[in-house]
């Protein structure tokens, strides 16, 4: 949809709500994590609608890469959203007082707690960075190798359509300078166009060609 209010509007009011949620729940001292989680939320807000509205739209700009890593590419950001998401409550609830007090109401079982390890603030920061890494890793992978196999898709599919016009090519010179005696010589020529691998079209042309101009002088 073209529709400006539809295009700019919902990400603004996802960004403002998001700012506006941890303004609300600022404590009086905000720590470091607090931070760090209010850039990153922004950070996945604005990631998801980019992927949303934009993502795709820019995708179909790059020639080289296929509509299956397209939607790979896809797929893989919608995940490393819910991934970090996923990571975000895990860290609340595991490395942080406020959430190791909300397992202890609701587990009903304090014990439990003191078997689980204690997570810093650097492993948080680590796991942010793993995510983020294997994102990327992932998707330039898979990028390039998409790339090199469109490539040579591509480089096949032009050699099969140079092969399908030296074939029309031959068969109209065929039909202008066919002569009883060169008939079957026209033909045999015409096949053994039609034979020649798509790979080996660039290296047979000029041969077909010399042939078809000695029979076009007979």
């Amino acid at each position: 949809m073209k529709n400006p209010l539809y295009r700019w509007l919902m990400p603004v009011l996802a960004i403002c709500a998001t700012i506006l949620g941890y303004l609300l729940l600022m404590p009086d001292n905000p720590s470091a994590l607090y931070w760090i989680n209010l850039t990153w939320s922004l950070s996945l807000v604005v990631l998801f609608f980019v992927w949303l509205r934009w993502g795709r739209w820019t995708s179909r700009s790059v020639d080289e890469q296929t509509v299956y890593f397209r939607v790979f590419l896809g797929v893989g950001t919608l995940y490393y959203i819910l991934a970090s998401i996923a990571w975000m409550i895990v860290y609340f609830a595991y490395g942080t007082e406020s959430g190791r007090e909300l397992l202890r109401v609701y587990l009903h079982h304090a014990k439990i707690l003191q078997h689980l390890p204690e997570l810093s603030i650097r492993i948080y920061l680590f796991g942010i960075l793993v995510l983020t890494v294997t994102w990327v890793v992932l998707a330039t992978i898979m990028g390039r190798h998409d790339v090199v196999y469109n490539t040579q898709q591509t480089a096949l599919e032009n050699a099969t359509n140079d092969v399908r016009d030296l074939v029309a090519e031959l068969k109209a010179l065929a039909q202008q300078h066919q002569k009883p005696e060169t008939k079957r010589a026209w033909a045999t020529l015409i096949r053994d166009a039609e034979s020649v691998p798509p790979r080996l079209i660039a290296t047979k042309a000029p041969a077909l060609r010399q042939q078809a101009n000695q029979l076009m002088r007979a």
